[in-house]
This record gives structure tokens, sequence and C-alpha cells, in this order.
């Protein structure tokens, strides 16, 4: 989910990168890109400020006009979990279907696949229950299956608060050298604790196959970064530049790197308040 950053004048932090409430910040799939039918693996990272007790559906869907074609089963598509704490992150198995194969050649690539991730209060989402303990391994039910396919028919029925949802494009091809996800790595003199109601900065070195758009995003649960995201180049050094929050024992920060070619990192790290 990519968003423009605002000019802002000096001195500010633009307010898309504070996370005050529930949401999904990013998801990373290993690897980017996937032959159908093999499995890869799928961690999201999340805020949830309030510490609620939360319950997620990650679903697989490569819908050509006739819904998604992993309801017809045989993979790993489905997955649902609950998770606690401020800024959990989970993983887990998924497949694309197999049925996908035939659509592709040697030479070229599918990327319409998507991979949502919904999150939720508990009780809050009724079609988590509906799934249940589903997989995917066997064929979807028809009744929410048709749902999981056009979502957007009904996640704007879902409250606005304490509800989170998300999705990626995900590449299918038969490649024996798949695209491969990008690296981030903070500097050797990276601070563990930040001054409260001060400016601060954090440098990264950031390396990969990275396509013109590529660009590092910063987000923080308190305070703000001067800009949402920055573009980067293969070996850039990067200093991202930050003011942390007046109160309060910690903060955290997620640093989202999209290389433009579909590969995605993520970095994220608590910070003491002093």
């Amino acid at each position: 989910m990519l968003m423009i950053a605002l000019l802002l004048g000096c001195g500010e932090t633009s307010p898309d990168t504070l996370v005050d409430e529930l949401r999904v910040i990013a998801s990373v799939a290993s690897p980017p890109e996937v032959r159908p039918g093999e499995a890869f693996e799928y961690q999201s990272y999340a805020a949830n400020p309030e510490e609620e007790d939360l319950e997620t559906l990650t679903w697989v869907c490569t819908n050509l006009g006739e819904g998604c074609l992993e309801a017809q089963g045989g993979g790993t598509s489905l997955h649902a979990s609950t998770e606690t704490g401020d800024a959990p992150d989970w993983q887990r198995s998924l497949s694309v279907a197999p049925a996908v194969q035939v659509l592709l050649s040697a030479e070229e690539s599918l990327t319409a696949t998507q991979v949502w991730t919904l999150v939720c209060e508990a009780g809050t989402c009724p079609i988590i229950a509906a799934v249940g303990a589903a997989t995917g391994e066997d064929p979807w039910a028809t009744d929410w299956a048709n749902e999981l396919a056009d979502p957007l028919t009904w996640i704007a029925d879902l409250p606005i608060t304490g509800v989170s949802v998300a999705y990626q494009l995900l590449t299918t091809s038969l490649s024996d050298t798949p695209h491969d996800n990008p690296t981030i790595e903070p500097a050797d003199d990276h601070p563990n604790e930040l001054t409260r109601g001060e400016s601060f900065e954090l440098d990264f070195t950031v390396d990969g196959r990275f396509g013109d758009q590529a660009q590092l995003y910063a987000y923080i649960s308190g305070g703000g970064f001067m800009n949402l995201n920055t573009f980067v180049a293969a070996g850039d050094r990067v200093t991202v530049e930050g003011t942390s929050p007046e109160s309060g024992d910690s903060v955290r920060v997620w640093m989202v790197l999209s290389d433009g070619n579909g590969g995605t990192q993520v970095w994220t790290s608590a910070f003491s308040l002093v």
C-alpha cells in the first residue's frame, strides 16, 4: 500500500507516519515470487496500541473473474489465528492454487494473486468465525468463498475502529531463480533509546534488486517522522529523521522497504524513552 509523502515545513512531522490505532503495517512473502502449489512463508506486522485480543484471517485469492482459484482446494490458502501484544507479528505457510500453473510459461510470470490480511478485535468480524479452522486443502464453503472472492463488498460494513485490512499482490512463475526480498540493516551506531520530545536520526543500509520505484517507508507509534517515504537505490545508506513523543516509556518504529519489483522487507524495534 503506497502513499505519497506530504510536503512539510521545517521541523514538522508527517501525520501519515504516526500509527496510534490498530493497523496492519506490512506483510512479507518469502519468497515474493512463488511457484503455484508450493508453500511460501508469510509474515505480517501490526500495531495494536490498545493491546486488545485480536483475531486474524489471511487468504490467498487468484481471481480471474470467476472467484478465487484457491477455492477449489488443494493447497494451504487460508490461515486464522489469535494474536496479542502491542506489536504482534505472525508467520504462516500459504500457497497459490496449483491451477495457476496452466496460465504460466517458462518465460513469463503472473502478478494476479492477492494475499489479504484481516485483523479484528475479538468478536468484531463474523467472517473469521465463518471460516473457522479451514486451511484451503479442501474446497472452500460456497457462502464465505463468495465473500472472500470480493471482499470490497463487505469490508466497508465493518466497524471503523478495531479493524484493519491490507492486501498485496504476489508474483507467480516457473522460474528456477525467483526474485528475492531486499535487505535492510541498521547502522552499527544505531541507538537503543531516544530522548522524549527531541529530534533523532536513524541510519540504514538497503540492498537488493531494486526498481525505479524502490522506497523506504517509516512508521512510529508516537511522535513522527519528517517524511513517510524515501526513494532508495541498491546499496544506499539512508537517514530518516524523526521526533520522539513527549511522554511514555517506549516507542516502536517500523521501517518497510519496498524494492519496486514485488519484494518487501520489514525492520522493527522498540526504543526506550529517557
